[in-house]
């Protein structure tokens, strides 16, 4: 895997050495530790201010339940009921909603299957 240079402060690299030391990490492989994980916050579909809330301990719109770890289950659970609810009232089709559009899928046949 490739490396690139970047320039960050001074001191959220010395948070890294001190984060990383604790969990066995090197500085570079903390922060990129912390980007995955905000990575995944981001795609949780929170939104800024209910992840500030949630951090300050409120209970927003998002469920607090303890950890970070499922507040993004709880915003998936939270889109996948909009989704639903979108299907139920037809604002979206099933087929829109699919990973697969076009039937692909129903088609689909798996490496050295018979036809």
């Amino acid at each position: 895997m490739g490396s690139n240079s970047i320039r960050i402060s001074a001191e959220l690299f010395a948070q890294a050495q001190r984060q990383g030391e604790v969990l066995s990490r090197s500085a570079a492989q903390q922060l990129e530790h912390w980007a995955r994980l905000g990575a995944a916050v981001e795609q949780s579909g929170l939104t800024v201010g209910e992840l500030v809330e949630f951090l300050r301990g409120g209970a927003s719109k998002v469920e607090r339940k303890g950890s970070l770890e499922q507040t993004p289950w709880a915003a998936k659970r939270a889109r996948q009921a909009r989704d639903i609810a979108a299907i139920e009232s037809g604002d979206a089709s099933n087929e829109s909603m699919s990973w697969f559009p076009g039937g692909r899928a129903r088609r689909a046949r798996a490496i050295k299957s018979p036809r």
